[in-house]
């Protein structure tokens, strides 16, 4: 009854399959290394080909775009009379300007975050995580910093170096140890 229950499988078919492909002039043969070899090389070559050229139209469509946006807007500045064209470039400049600017202050905040942790004795690598808009609110975050991480130290020291209470009075004296203690107490006389 539990056999009737059971998926048959027709292993014959298999083997017959073998048996047409070897009478058929077609060995069943393993490949070999060099032909495993060759096969992932094509196939690798074939992956990093696609990828090259899904790449090549990605940047060909952005130059494209860029080009665009250039003529268009050497469009709209021609369209321009002389002084709205020179108060238009000279807008950009001074936009150009302000942003070179905010990035060597941001780059001069940094040096003196890195230089204020290191006097601190805390690690440089927090500095660009603790920069703020200016020195002061960087060094209030330094110095809150500092003081968390301190905190955070010492109870892992302090945790790691509590022990366990003995027992008041509840321990029993061997006779060697009630030896020292008579010694040292005798010792204590002697030297009074």
């Amino acid at each position: 009854m539990l056999k009737d229950k059971w998926l048959k499988l027709d292993i014959q078919h298999f083997a017959e399959e073998v048996q047409e492909a070897e009478e058929g002039g077609q060995e069943a043969t393993v490949p070999t290394e060099e032909e495993i070899q060759k096969r992932i090389e094509s196939e690798s070559d074939r992956k990093l080909a696609s990828a090259l050229e899904k790449k090549q139209k990605e940047w060909e469509s952005l130059t494209e775009q860029k080009i665009q946006e250039a003529i268009a807007e050497k469009e709209r500045l021609s369209k321009l009379s002389e002084k709205d064209r020179k108060d238009e470039e000279l807008s950009k400049r001074e936009k150009e300007l302000a942003d070179r600017l905010a990035e060597i202050e941001r780059k001069e905040l940094k040096a003196d975050a890195i230089s204020d942790l290191s006097e601190k004795g805390l690690p440089a690598e927090f500095a660009d995580f603790l920069l703020a808009e200016d020195a002061e609110k960087t060094l209030e975050n330094i110095n809150n910093f500092k003081t968390a991480f301190d905190d955070a130290v010492n109870n892992a020291v302090k945790e790691k170096l509590r022990q366990e209470t003995p027992s008041a009075g509840g321990g029993t004296i061997s006779k060697s140890q009630a030896t020292s203690v008579a010694e040292l107490a005798q010792k204590h006389r002697l030297i009074k």
